[in-house]
């Protein structure tokens, strides 16, 4: 698992983790449409959106347990849960071939790609606690500053 990516992770108000390389990271296969952009506490953009064509294999970027597999908001959803508060959650989803409490590793396959307004796409977001991160900083395994902007401000 990737209890190591965030290492002395403190989700308090106001405390930034930092990243470290700890597990496999495997990105999506399509370039980035639509970047992270969140503005205020709903408005904006909080993910990261891929091309991908329709019907291909979507993948977890990293080991984890599917804490969640079904419909949000009329959108085919997975959420995976990495440790350390990490999570990811994969939407524009065709289809879901797997289940909460299943463990997947990196690279495992959990559906398949959907479309967005049409086009095959692939909505990637991140979140440490509550609050949302960008995509990129996860999959570049960096060791800069994460910024957390609060889902409640």
């Amino acid at each position: 698992m990737l209890r190591s990516l965030l290492v002395g992770v403190i989700v308090l108000s106001g405390v930034v983790p930092s990243v470290s390389c700890g597990g496999a990271i495997v990105p999506p296969a399509g370039p980035v449409v639509r970047a992270f952009a969140p503005v205020g506490s709903y408005a904006g953009h909080w993910g990261a959106d891929y091309a991908i064509e329709r019907g291909s294999t979507v993948r977890t970027v990293a080991d984890g347990v599917v804490t969640f597999a079904g419909v949000v908001a009329g959108v085919r959803t997975v959420t995976i849960f990495h440790g350390g508060s990490l999570r990811t959650s994969y939407s524009y989803l065709a289809s879901i071939t797997v289940a909460a409490g299943d463990r997947l590793q990196a690279g495992d396959a959990l559906g398949e790609s959907g479309t967005d307004h049409g086009i095959g796409a692939l909505h990637l977001s991140s979140r440490v606690g509550s609050r949302y991160i960008d995509p990129a900083l996860v999959l570049s395994c960096s060791k800069r500053t994460l910024h957390l902007m609060p889902l409640d401000s």
